[in-house]
C-alpha cells in the first residue's frame, strides 16, 4: 500500500506563495478523526461565534476535513488506521484561508483537478445547476459526495477552489486545497 516516501517533500505545497501561512488560527498535521473534527469545530464556533463568517468557515472546514478522512491514502497504522492529513485555518487582512493537504492515489488526481477547474469556471447560477445535476445522477456514492462537496465549498466561499498537486511517486500525489472566505 503506502510506500516509504519523503513527506517533507510532499508537504512543500505549503510553501507555495498562495498557501503560505501568515497568521495561523489552527494548524494540525496528523491523524484526522471525527473526534478531532468535533474539537476543531468547537474551537471555530468559539473563536468566530459573533462573526458573519461563522457558518461559512464551519461548513467549509467540515467538508475539507471529511475529504481528508475519506480520500487520504496515508494512514496512521499505530492506532486505528486513521487517515492522515494537514488542516490549517489562516487569517489574512481581508479573509480567512482554509487549507488542507493529504496524500491521494494518482488515479484520482486528474479527474479531481478537471472537476475543480470546471467548478471554478461556473458562476453562482451554474454552480447551483451543477449541484442539482450531481444530486440527480445515479453514480458511485463516493464520487458523488466529493463533487457535491466541492460545489458547496465554491458556493459558500464565493471564490474558486485553489488546488495544488505535487506528485510523490508513481502511486501517490500530495493534494492541497485552499478555500478563501472573505471577512
Amino acid at each position: 500500500m503506502f510506500e516509504s516516501i519523503d513527506l517533507c517533500m510532499a508537504n512543500s505545497f505549503l510553501y507555495h506563495t498562495d498557501f503560505q501561512v501568515q497568521a495561523p488560527i489552527i494548524t494540525y498535521k496528523g491523524p484526522i478523526t471525527h473526534e478531532l473534527i468535533a474539537k476543531i469545530k468547537g474551537h471555530i464556533q468559539q473563536v468566530f461565534k459573533n462573526t458573519k463568517v461563522h457558518y461559512k468557515l464551519l461548513a467549509i472546514f467540515i467538508e475539507l476535513a471529511q475529504n481528508v478522512i475519506v480520500y487520504s491514502e496515508e494512514q496512521n497504522m499505530f492506532l486505528d488506521n486513521e487517515s492522515v492529513g494537514t488542516i490549517i485555518i489562516d487569517e489574512r487582512d481581508d479573509c480567512y484561508l482554509l487549507i488542507t493537504g493529504n496524500t491521494v492515489n494518482n488515479e484520482a488526481v486528474v479527474t479531481l483537478l478537471e472537476r475543480c477547474e470546471y467548478i471554478n469556471s461556473l458562476d453562482r447560477k451554474g454552480l447551483r445547476e451543477f449541484k442539482r445535476k450531481l444530486r440527480s445522477k445515479d453514480t458511485d456514492q463516493k464520487n458523488k459526495r466529493a463533487g457535491i462537496g466541492l460545489v458547496q465549498m465554491a458556493l459558500l466561499s464565493g471564490h474558486g477552489l485553489q488546488v495544488m498537486a505535487e506528485r510523490i511517486n508513481d502511486d501517490f500525489t500530495y493534494l492541497g486545497f485552499c478555500v478563501k472566505v472573505l471577512k
